[in-house]
């Protein structure tokens, strides 16, 4: 079977450099906040609610980048909540519970989730926003 291109709106191979950089920001942030001394550590809201929507993010932004594979970057998310929060027993004013990884590892895989229900909303709307053909009109003769 031959190779078909798909034009210029199929799903690019390579992830981008931008959401790359984004996620691994972030990543960088997250093990910053988790192993930090508590002090230090930003106050937005309730600890979960912090943990959840940070990890949201991130699983978000790991599976944008990764493209198609969507499952290996809400693996790789949580892997990195239960390695940080593993992490914390190396830090003297920290304590790791699994309650909290459970928390972070949930927020990691509904963030990719809502990554992966973007695109069938992105396509409707690049169908949507699409110009509209003109019309063809006979010759006359």
């Amino acid at each position: 079977m031959a190779y078909v291109f798909g034009g210029p709106d199929r799903r690019r191979a390579q992830p981008s450099p931008v959401l790359v950089s984004l996620a691994v920001t972030t990543l960088f942030a997250i093990a910053f906040a988790t192993l930090c001394p508590i002090g230090l550590r930003p106050h937005l809201a309730s600890a979960d609610e912090e943990r959840f929507g940070a990890y949201f993010v991130l699983g978000g932004l790991a599976a944008l980048a990764s493209g198609r594979r969507t499952a290996q970057a809400a693996v790789l998310v949580v892997l990195a909540a239960f390695a940080l929060e593993y992490a914390q027993h190396l830090a003297p004013s920290r304590h790791a519970h699994l309650a909290d990884a459970m928390v972070k590892a949930l927020g990691g895989v509904a963030g990719a989730l809502a990554a992966q229900l973007t695109f069938p909303a992105r396509r409707w709307l690049a169908r949507a926003m699409k110009p509209a053909a003109a019309p063809v009109r006979p010759r006359a003769y």
